[in-house]
């Protein structure tokens, strides 16, 4: 028996449109380096020996960065907050930034 196509229960299917708008590159000036605050930049100079705001640094040091950031542990957060409950002024990485952070590692660092 053939299937019979009822509009009701089988409406036609819209073709999507492709997405015509490009993400901008991801690079340390326009992306990266916006993502490390004040204080991240103090905490490392102090605590991890290298400058979260000059490229170089976070480039030789992106694969612990990313790690760190990617499973949350980094920023790290001071009392009265924690990983799980973080500040609001100085809140963990998203997943675009994580993503970002990975494409600009995966571009070679530009």
């Amino acid at each position: 028996m053939a299937s019979e196509t009822n509009p009701e229960t089988n409406p036609p299917v819209e073709p999507q449109a492709e997405p015509t708008a490009t993400a901008a590159p991801v690079t340390w000036e326009g992306t990266i380096k916006d993502y490390f605050l004040p204080s991240d930049v103090d905490c490392m100079l102090n605590a991890g020996g290298f400058d979260l705001s000059n490229k170089d640094d976070v480039a030789g040091n992106a694969t612990k960065i990313y790690v760190r950031v990617k499973n949350k542990s980094m920023p790290k957060q001071m009392p009265p907050w924690t990983q799980q409950n973080p500040d609001p002024a100085h809140p963990l990485w998203t997943d675009e930034m994580c993503a970002n952070f990975k494409t600009w590692m995966d571009n070679e660092f530009p």
